[in-house]
């Protein structure tokens, strides 16, 4: 049951990866951003859920024909984990001192 939330997200992502990678023609280079609705919106969630996974494959996927939007995934990514290891560390210390 623990690896069907991580199935989901590895599957969304691929379909994230392929479905912006594919409208780039073959052997060129788009140095485009991320869109500041849809496409960010989308990274981010898949980046929450899962930060390792979801920051992992797009990064990948996408930095031969997507290099700019492949590192602002990344950094998304680092952010979503970062933000996730503070809130785990805090709410466990809140927990511990509360007793």
């Amino acid at each position: 049951m623990k690896l069907i939330p991580i199935l989901i997200v590895i599957t969304l992502c691929i379909w994230w990866m392929i479905s912006v990678k594919s409208k780039v023609t073959e052997g060129q280079v788009n140095s485009d951003s991320l869109s500041k609705g849809k496409e960010k919106i989308i990274t981010w969630i898949i980046c929450i859920i899962n930060p390792i996974w979801g920051g992992a494959i797009l990064y990948y996927g996408w930095k031969k024909k997507l290099p700019t939007k492949a590192k602002q995934a990344n950094k998304i990514s680092m952010i979503a984990f970062l933000i996730e290891l503070v809130l785990v560390f805090g709410i466990n210390l809140a927990l511990l001192t509360s007793h």
